[in-house]
């Protein structure tokens, strides 16, 4: 089997090869580029690791058929007026760009591919794809990386050295707002439903702990001000709940009062071992994801009256903290996500 691509070909394929870099598309179009350059089936497919038997396949597709053949066989599949390639582009399209609209997806389609879309048909084709209308998430631009990475190999290590009764907790104040908050949740169609709110600002202040591996080991301590002062009588609950620990390391991140003097003088007279984040890293503390249940099961749900109200409502929720095990126990999980500024990587 021999042929000879002409060079309009040779770009075309080029460029289709960059576009869908890390694909199954990639190696069926470098298979080609690669027999068109004169390399054997056999070096094409032990460079690829693929079978001699799917290079001549793939090979012969594109000469029967070109691209659309190469690209559109049995296995790729297709979907309705777009076919797999089309929608693995897409799909990287949405991966690398924001879209706030449906028009405008549908729009980029119709610019590319010359496939037309109606707004609702566009809605359908994104959920088949996977795609779902949410919020962005929010991440400080300062955020560092590397930092990042450091610290979360070095708490790795201290992790590992840790014996039966060390203790690890996660500290964190949180100061919900007595007043309601509209959210998110499944309502009838052409229906509405009318959440009371107040319009106080009143704050409720939690200093807290959330044991790492007890999802149920939560100490928060109601005070007037989350400050140096509190900050000790939190930690001396934990000294009092856990007499018989070795150590008690405690993460958190660089607010003042976990750095203030006299509360790290008292802290060398203790078991207590403070472990600090690196700046701009709440995605590195688990405890921001119990705030984020707490606003879901109570803050954003419930309508109180007066901010006595609320505050029993937040500090029940802390005593009947067995009653969410189940759920907590699959969101607080030691994995984190870690990001900068740049490249919101995830690990």
């Amino acid at each position: 089997m021999k042929f000879q691509l002409s060079q309009e070909e040779r770009e075309s394929l080029r460029r289709i090869q960059r576009k869908v870099s890390g694909t199954t598309a990639n190696v069926r179009v470098t298979s080609v580029l690669m027999f068109n350059h004169g390399r054997s089936v056999d070096s094409i497919s032990e460079d690829l690791g693929i079978s001699v038997a799917t290079v001549y396949r793939y090979i012969g597709l594109y000469v029967s058929g070109g691209i659309d053949k190469l690209l559109r066989c049995e296995q790729v599949g297709y979907w309705g007026k777009m076919d797999s390639f089309q929608l693995s582009l897409l799909r990287k399209e949405l991966k690398t760009k924001l879209y706030t609209e449906a028009k405008s997806v549908s729009s980029w389609i119709s610019q590319i591919f010359d496939i037309h879309y109606t707004v609702q048909g566009c809605v359908s084709l994104l959920n088949r794809m996977g795609f779902t209308y949410k919020k962005t998430s929010e991440i400080p631009c300062e955020a560092d990386h590397d930092k990042q990475e450091e610290f979360m190999k070095e708490l790795s290590r201290v992790l590992e050295k840790k014996d039966a009764k060390s203790i690890v907790y996660y500290a964190d104040g949180v100061h919900p707002t007595h007043n309601s908050r509209s959210t998110y949740a499944w309502i009838e169609k052409g229906e509405e439903f009318p959440q009371p709110t107040v319009s106080g600002r009143d704050r409720v202040n939690i200093n807290s702990l959330l044991n790492a591996y007890d999802v149920t080991d939560v100490i928060a301590h109601d005070c007037d001000s989350v400050n140096a002062l509190s900050t000790k009588a939190l930690y001396e609950k934990a000294l009092i709940k856990h007499p018989e620990a070795s150590v008690i390391y405690i993460i958190s991140d660089n607010a003042k009062y976990y750095r203030n003097k006299d509360l790290r003088e008292w802290i060398k007279g203790t078991k207590i071992v403070q472990l600090f984040l690196p700046a701009y890293s709440p995605n590195l503390n688990l405890i921001e994801r119990l705030w984020k249940f707490l606003r879901k099961k109570v803050i954003n749900t419930g309508f109180y009256q007066s901010k006595e109200m609320f505050r029993k409502a937040v500090m029940n929720f802390f005593a009947r903290i067995d009653e969410y095990k189940e759920e907590l126990e699959s969101l607080l999980t030691l994995n984190f996500r870690l990001y900068n500024s740049k490249t919101f990587s995830l690990d």
